[in-house]
């Protein structure tokens, strides 16, 4: 009698101790862990400078969409004297984080007017931009500047 109760308690701790191989061991973790430690470590850099590049993309498109209404008060107007740049200055983007001031100068306008962007916050080590009524665009780094008519911007 005693041996027919044991032989059941034998059987249970027999498949107590069979355990089937699922999921994944430590070392393959650590190996997915320094993976993905890889790829954030390349990926990071490379958004931040993507980020910056489109900041800076913004600025000029806003900074050639300014140039554009200066012209035009000034076709309307008769002379850039009586241009108003109140609402053409000021931080961009509108909203949100400022990324730049915009200045213009001179003030009242002359037919050799300046429009700045000073970088602030992530952009500031992108540098300025200028755009002068003559379409020589510059980019200062640094205090190295970079001008041109055509992609200095970007360089």
């Amino acid at each position: 009698m005693l041996k027919d109760s044991l032989q059941p308690m034998q059987l249970r701790a027999k498949h107590q101790f069979k355990s089937n191989s699922s999921g994944f061991t430590l070392i393959e973790m650590m190996i997915v862990i320094a993976i993905i430690g890889v790829l954030a470590a390349i990926a990071v850099p490379s958004y931040k400078s993507y980020t910056v590049k489109s900041k800076r993309a913004d600025m000029m498109a806003e900074m050639q969409n300014i140039a554009s209404n200066i012209e035009a008060q000034k076709l309307a107007k008769g002379t850039y004297a009586n241009v108003a740049t109140s609402g053409l200055t000021g931080s961009f983007p509108r909203q949100g984080a400022a990324s730049y001031s915009i200045a213009i100068n001179p003030s009242p306008l002359t037919k050799a007017w300046t429009i700045t962007a000073t970088a602030s916050g992530s952009q500031s080590t992108d540098g300025n931009l200028t755009l002068a009524a003559t379409g020589t665009k510059c980019r200062i780094v640094n205090s190295v500047s970079k001008c041109g008519m055509a992609d200095e911007w970007n360089k």
